[in-house]
């Protein structure tokens, strides 16, 4: 216990929203703690939070808003909560959030004058569940704030827990109705963007109640902000600016003009088709294969619905490696799962098959492309600075080439368009504050309706190729802001007399529906036929296919739909298999033991001595250790890092940097350059082998030791795009080589108990970043022993740690 006179515990600050508005909690911002200035919404919030803690109800909050930090503030509300009824820094609290900024803004909270961290701890929870302190904290008595990227990792020790804050997109919705069973008694605040979230019946299941805003709650809540007059950390959630564009947006459906015509729209309702007979099939529910399958195939539908250029662009950045999904190998794919299922369910495989074909060739014209750079056109004759939103990085920087590559594309189109994924818009790494319009390709997947619901930005319009997308579009709209009125509802007339609150008074807006546009008119909606297997609001597949699904999202763990599955079938000279030659390694040690079956040649992550190395899976003998992703093989430990670290703003581009090192490297191969030829012309390099430039071309290196010699490269093969770039893509490599140490050595250390010195553990000292916020998803196991006898799995079985079954 601390005393009444601790400096952290001194006064009554009236609950969270009064710790917030009078200025006790803070941020660190330019080496001063400054206060926050909460908007209405920020208030409301609290109160709720509040108030469902006292009584030990969980909540859930629907707060379809992109770049928030609401769990993690949340979480840290909760704790100063606990420490102020308990007046003990003993409490602990935890945050279940995917993203890294959570764990760097914990490090810049102040509770008055003192640094959260320095009295409070943050620690980061291992997947064997171990929470371990990061950092130093000057004055420790014993309470934590546990920030965790996954739900499970907190089973078995929740119970002490003083509150705990879930990110929807850290959770399956298998695993929340769990937890709200068995911890029943401990205050949980979950929290989603989608209105749809199938977590919120699980809360409301639990005895829960669900709060949210629509456009009239959050005119109501401006209405109540009152700007203040000094310096400050600005709002919790978000922004006034946003919340002011997310009341005022609207919706615009584009559609071609009369007369215009699409195959792409006639193939994408064929296999919309396709895939809604299959999933009617007895006995395909019941085959994990099959669900995998029926999964996969859901995504590519998904992609191909937003893919704005041609698949084989797509497919140039979609990576290399077996776990990679390329359009070009889908109908061989298909017909795969075709050759290795029942009778009946193996004509509907083949009918995929042929209407994936089509949708593929359909998609090579590029249709939605020619619509994208005549929009992109008007975007900069009118200055109006927008936003093209793709599905994944792969199609954002194949969608720039394009971009760039068209005659029709005018000089600095991408001053006033800029390409993102939708990743980026959520988790904050996009400032819209002077965006007038977010363009989107084709509807949406089924976990970005919030977007529809309250877009960020005063337009958001949604490009669609025919009747089939365009009644798609038009229906996913309306559903989410109906949705979200619905919620609105329920907060005012359930949620808030069962919390003894009472909200404000929504602002009555005029019911302006969602609009349609044929080519640059106003339009009427048409009558269109029912889409076929049309059962649902959103995805019209048969309703076996939701639950199937979640069952094989439950397996897998949470993911967002734009994380294409990966197919359950492994491409072999041109031709897809659903059954894998394999190896089988037994595993030990980590939190989970068990057996792995990787390919020959499939790379693995293998630790001799202090360093990392990526090996042949055949390479491994007994007694070496290896190192998982979330327990499978399937993700490159590197690439995890990387793509972690781009989660935050100062390292937003590695990622992209060194892909784009990697495929300029490899167009080498084509120039008739020999690997001695470019070291001949690097003049002032260190390296003395030629074999250095082959492993750069061939990928099997980051690149080169020497950020000057991506430069030396460039000149070499007289490649001036990447000189352009060579400081950047030095620095991206530099940044990687260290990274790559740091983790060697501290994932040594796990192994061996023995604790790193700090700096060894210190990425960044300006964000107090380290290498546990990177490495929380890893373990280290260790080869038991090995079988290399001859024998066949399924494909989804390769590269994850299964357990031992007794034969």
């Amino acid at each position: 216990m601390v005393s009444a006179v601790d400096p952290v515990m001194a006064g009554d600050h009236g609950g969270l929203a009064g710790a917030v508005t009078r200025g006790v909690l803070k941020r660190g911002t330019g080496g001063r703690a400054l206060p926050f200035s909460p908007t209405g919404l920020d208030v409301e919030l609290l109160r709720a939070v509040e108030a469902a803690a006292a009584s030990l109800v969980p909540i859930a909050i629907v707060l379809p808003l992109p770049g928030t930090a609401a769990p993690l503030l949340l979480g840290a509300a909760a704790l100063i909560g606990a420490v102020m009824r308990e007046r003990s820094l003993t409490s602990q609290a935890a945050v279940v959030s995917p993203h890294l900024a959570s764990r760097i803004l914990y490090d810049q909270l102040f509770f008055k004058d003192q640094r959260l961290a320095d009295y409070i701890p943050r620690t980061a929870v291992s997947v064997d569940g171990r929470p371990r302190v990061v950092g130093k904290p000057r004055r420790d008595a014993g309470g934590r704030l546990h920030l965790v990227s996954d739900l499970s990792r907190l089973s078995g020790w929740a119970a002490c827990l003083s509150g705990i804050a879930v990110d929807g997109a850290a959770v399956a919705p298998g695993e929340l109705r769990k937890f709200l069973v068995t911890y029943a008694t401990v205050p949980l605040v979950y929290l989603t963007a989608d209105p749809g979230d199938p977590g919120l019946e699980h809360v409301r299941e639990a005895d829960g109640v669900v709060w949210g805003w629509d456009a009239g709650s959050l005119v109501a809540a401006l209405d109540r902000d009152v700007p203040s007059q000094y310096a400050n950390a600005g709002p919790l959630v978000t922004s006034a600016a946003v919340l002011r564009h997310a009341s005022r947006s609207e919706v615009v459906v584009v559609a071609p003009a009369e007369g215009e015509t699409s195959t792409l729209d006639t193939a994408l309702s064929a296999l919309w088709e396709r895939i809604a007979r299959l999933s009617a099939v007895s006995g395909v529910e019941s085959s994990i294969t099959q669900g995998h399958g029926l999964r996969w195939a859901r995504g590519l539908f998904n992609t191909l619905s937003m893919l704005p250029i041609s698949p084989a662009r797509y497919d140039k950045h979609t990576g290399h490696g077996p776990y990679a999904v390329r359009l070009g190998e889908a109908v061989s794919t298909a017909r795969a799962l075709a050759r290795h299922t029942g009778r009946e369910a193996a004509g509907h495989w083949f009918g995929v098959a042929d209407a994936l074909s089509n949708a593929l060739v359909a998609a090579a014209r590029e249709e939605r492309l020619t619509h994208l750079i005549r929009w992109a056109a008007t975007c900069v004759s009118e200055g109006r600075r927008s936003l093209l939103l793709v599905r994944n990085s792969a199609a954002r920087v194949a969608l720039v080439d394009a971009m760039n590559e068209a005659l029709e594309t005018p000089l600095g189109w991408d001053d006033w368009v800029r390409v993102a994924t939708m990743a980026e818009l959520v988790a904050g790494r996009l400032d819209t504050s002077d965006v007038r319009e977010i363009r989107v390709p084709g509807p949406l997947p089924r976990a970005r309706a919030g977007l529809l619901a309250l877009p960020p930005v005063p337009l958001l319009s949604v490009l669609t190729t025919g009747p089939f997308e365009c009644q798609r579009a038009l229906r996913q709209a309306r559903w989410a802001r109906s949705a979200l009125r619905s919620i609105r509802e329920e907060t005012t007339t359930c949620s808030a007399p069962r919390l003894s609150l009472v909200t404000a008074s929504n602002r009555r807006l005029p019911e302006t529906d969602v609009r349609l546009l044929a080519g640059e008119v106003e339009v009427l909606p048409m009558s269109w036929p029912r889409l076929p297997g049309d059962t649902g609001q959103w995805d019209p597949f048969d309703a076996r296919i939701p639950e199937l699904l979640r069952r094989v999202v439950d397996e897998r763990g949470p993911g967002r739909d734009e994380d294409d599955a990966p197919a359950p079938t492994r491409v072999v000279g041109g031709l897809a298999q659903a059954e894998v030659p394999v190896l089988a390694f037994e595993l030990y040690g980590g939190d989970r033991e068990g057996l792995l079956f990787a390919a020959p040649n499939d790379v693995l992550t293998r630790r001799r001595g202090m360093e990392l190395q990526r090996v042949a899976a055949k390479s491994l003998l007994a007694g070496d250790v290896i190192f998982l992703v979330d327990h499978d093989a399937r993700r490159d430990l590197l690439g995890a890092v990387i793509g972690k670290l781009s989660e935050t703003a100062t390292y937003a581009p590695l990622a992209v940097l060194v892909d784009f090192w990697h495929r300029r490297a490899r167009l080498v191969a084509r120039s008739g350059m020999t690997y001695r030829d470019i070291l001949r012309r690097m003049h002032g390099t260190s390296i003395t082998s030629e074999q250095a430039i082959g492993s750069w071309v061939r990928g099997e290196v980051n690149g080169p030791q020497d950020p000057a010699d991506v430069r030396r490269f460039a000149l070499a093969v007289q490649d001036r795009v990447l000189l352009a770039q060579a400081e950047r893509v030095g620095w991206a490599l530099k940044t990687l080589q260290i990274v790559h140490r740091k983790a060697g050595r501290w994932l040594s250390s796990q192994i061996s108990g023995a604790d790193p010195r700090p700096n060894e553990t210190l990425i960044d000292v300006n964000l107090g970043l380290r290498v546990s916020d990177l490495l929380d998803s890893v373990t280290a196991h260790t080869v038991g022993a090995v079988d290399r006898s001859a024998r066949t799995v399924a494909a989804h079985e390769v590269g994850r740690l299964l357990p031992r079954t007794d034969e």
